[in-house]
């Protein structure tokens, strides 16, 4: 497998002594949807036990790109036409409500994991996408929401070195951060506060009934759990015996490359922003004099969707993405890009993640399916999750939007 970048930079965690006979909840899965859950229900005082197959934030969330985003990676007024003027500033509400809980906790638990909030740049790379931009604004300016329209003539003074792009949209509340030392520092805080988190601990089926659930680990191993919370992206769809995930969540792959440290002439010339260009399909940032940039899934037959392997990158996309940064950021022409890697996303058919009770089966829970934005929702997701595990309810009034028996309904109605 190859680890990004992230993954080399992050300190390992502190295994536990000991593995528990019982807990009050068992979470699969450490990425940040499992910490943050894990990290949230030990601060209330849940016996919690975290299992994830290898190293914490080994899959997904450490090998994206680490940007923490608002919108869906649309731009807002298609937000809009997707769910409606009603649901669509809940679910700005809700990302915008993770930001400002994540840089809280971040600031709380001395997490340093390179955090910036200087905003994100959304570039338009046609006349067409620089009036989707306007229409964009328009509609945050209605709401009265953080931004900035920037116009081509103007563009220099946000991007000196991008090329051929028709003008950007700038939103303030956007950030960058190192994701893998993000989610290794919630891990830690969440050890901290009473969790168990255990490395190495492959999930091969769970059996039982609510309140007397049975984990049996691929090792041999148990674990008794009077609740299940399923945070596996794609990669435990057969541990849900109701089938629903199996159903809805589907896998694709997002691949990333990035240089070695630049010049400091020249890494001083790119703006710290999270940026994006075409509807977000290509996206890139800064990271410690590094150039980094991913996407061009679309640009191979099949998009990359329905792989689980993320042991490889695809030539083609590599290529793609290097004619990309040639077209756009010719200074970096003749700059190699050694390092490769890829992540494997999980996607939903309305493109909003999966967070609540799994519909016919009691006891069970799913946190996953964040479609590529998972820095974006899981970490206020996560709270909302362990306060319906201990409440039965969450406050927050985008969670309707994300429970998972829409989909169950859904099959119903059909």
């Amino acid at each position: 497998m190859s680890d990004s970048l992230w993954l080399r930079e992050a300190p390992a965690v502190t295994p536990p002594s000991t593995w528990p006979d019982r807990v009050d909840v068992a979470v699969i899965g450490g990425g940040v949807a499992g910490v943050a859950t894990a990290l949230h229900l030990a601060e209330r005082n849940v016996h919690v036990a975290l299992l994830e197959a290898g190293a914490i934030a080994s899959r997904a969330s450490g090998r994206n790109d680490g940007q923490l985003l608002l919108g869906l990676g649309e731009h807002y007024h298609r937000i809009h036409g997707q769910f409606g003027s009603e649901r669509a500033p809940l679910l700005w509400d809700f990302l915008r409500d993770n930001h400002t809980a994540l840089r809280s906790c971040l600031a709380a638990g001395d997490i340093d994991c390179d955090f910036a909030q200087m905003g994100g740049l959304r570039l338009a790379e046609t006349p067409h996408e620089w009036t989707e931009l306007e229409e964009a604004a328009a509609v945050l300016a209605r709401e009265q929401r953080p931004h900035e329209l920037v116009p081509a003539s103007a563009l220099d003074q946000w991007l000196p070195l991008g090329h051929e792009f028709h003008g950007a949209l700038h939103l303030p509340e956007e950030a960058v951060l190192q994701p893998a030392r993000l989610v290794r520092g919630l891990a830690r805080i969440a050890s901290s506060s009473g969790a168990s988190l255990h490395e190495d601990a492959a999930v091969a089926r769970v059996t039982g009934e609510a309140g007397d659930f049975t984990i049996e680990l691929a090792d041999g191993r148990t674990l008794r759990a009077a609740v299940v919370v399923h945070c596996t992206s794609t990669l435990g769809r057969e541990l849900d015996p109701s089938g629903l995930l199996a159903r809805t969540v589907f896998p694709f792959r997002g691949q990333v490359i990035a240089t070695d440290p630049l010049p400091i002439e020249l890494a001083s010339r790119f703006p710290p922003y999270a940026m994006s260009s075409n509807f977000c399909y290509e996206y890139f940032r800064m990271h410690r004099g590094r150039f980094v940039v991913g996407g061009m899934r679309w640009s191979v037959p099949g998009e990359e969707q329905g792989t689980l392997d993320d042991s490889v990158v695809n030539p083609t996309i590599t290529q793609n993405l290097r004619d990309y940064v040639r077209k756009h950021f010719p200074a970096l022409d003749g700059h190699d890009f050694p390092h490769a890697w890829t992540g494997i996303m999980a996607g939903t058919p309305d493109g909003l993640p999966l967070v609540g009770p799994l519909p016919g089966s009691a006891g069970q829970f799913a946190l996953l399916a964040f479609n590529g934005y998972g820095l974006s929702f899981a970490f206020l997701a996560g709270r909302c999750l362990a306060e319906l595990v201990v409440d039965g309810q969450s406050p927050h009034p985008a969670m309707p939007l994300f429970q998972p028996r829409r989909f169950a309904d859904a099959a119903l109605g059909s």
